[in-house]
């Protein structure tokens, strides 16, 4: 997890240039056995959903309920893989938060970011 929290990495993000992008979390595998053992990345991604709701829960204190959420891709969002996402409008800007997976072997990422 990163050492800045998600409220004020949003912050940051949403005052600079719209494109940037923080990790709020990864998971590398050790090994190509856990990269695929189908039991532990469904345990992971389950786990990074439930992450992902409580960052959404604690966002949307600041900026309110996101004004899309899903469990696939969005345009906005520059990773592959993405199996959850929450974004909200935020003046000019897009914030997301996205959990995404791009492929055996890869890392699963928790990100933050704007558009």
């Amino acid at each position: 997890m990163s050492k800045k929290s998600a409220k004020s990495l949003a912050k940051e993000l949403l005052e600079g240039e719209p494109g940037g992008l923080e990790e709020l979390r990864i998971h590398e595998f050790t090994d190509d056995e856990s990269a695929h053992d189908d039991e532990q990345i469904e345990k992971l991604h389950a786990e990074f959903s439930g992450e992902l709701d409580r960052v959404q829960k604690d966002l949307a204190k600041e900026y309110g309920p996101p004004s899309r959420t899903g469990e696939t891709d969005d345009e906005i969002i520059p990773l592959g893989g993405v199996f959850r996402f929450a974004v909200w409008e935020v003046g000019d800007s897009q914030l997301f938060v996205a959990a995404s997976h791009e492929d055996r072997g890869v890392p699963i990422l928790l990100m933050i970011g704007t558009a």
